[in-house]
């Protein structure tokens, strides 16, 4: 996972795969695909712009607190959050808007500046400045890691749209 994104060995998502009878959004060089119980599918060209408007965003004390708080209650016997929260994606084309839910690939939420840099980043694939191919990438050059911390991703961020920043 790098920000907004879940990145693997089968591409680019924008969020988690897609739960059972769920939503997924793929996006390739091409452009973007939404997949699972709602379809479409649409070239860069056609996107004027992507926002994920809803995503669990929370302090670095309030994501460590809620990370306690759900070890210990999942320890006591309570049982844990059994699905990741949706986030909610909007797609702007010149024809329109469509709402798709989502679900996070943080869990229990992202940080406001890895939002706020994922939200950089769409902007380069909707203009064309930057390719998803970017992320896949990292991904395959990386050994692939699973588990990268807030500070992590954001600073792979960064780094993605400084390494495009002059292309």
């Amino acid at each position: 996972m790098a920000g907004l994104f879940w990145v693997d060995g089968k591409g680019c998502l924008l969020g988690a795969p897609p739960l059972r009878d769920g939503t997924g959004i793929r996006l390739t060089d091409a452009g973007l695909e939404v997949f699972g119980t709602e379809t479409g599918s649409w070239a860069w060209e056609q996107v004027e712009r992507v926002t994920v408007v809803d995503a669990p965003v929370r302090s670095a004390f309030r994501r460590g607190l809620s990370t306690a708080l759900s070890f210990a209650t999942t320890a006591a016997g309570f049982g844990g959050p059994e699905e990741p929260p949706l986030m909610t994606v909007r797609v702007t084309l010149a024809e329109g808007e469509g709402a798709y839910e989502v679900p996070s690939a943080a869990w229990p939420a992202y940080s406001e500046r890895e939002v706020a840099l994922s939200h950089r980043l769409l902007d380069r694939f909707t203009s064309g400045a930057a390719r998803p191919s970017l992320l896949t990438g990292w991904w395959r050059a990386s050994d692939c890691p699973v588990a990268l911390r807030p500070a992590e991703r954001e600073a792979l961020l960064e780094e993605l749209l400084e390494r495009w920043a002059g292309r």
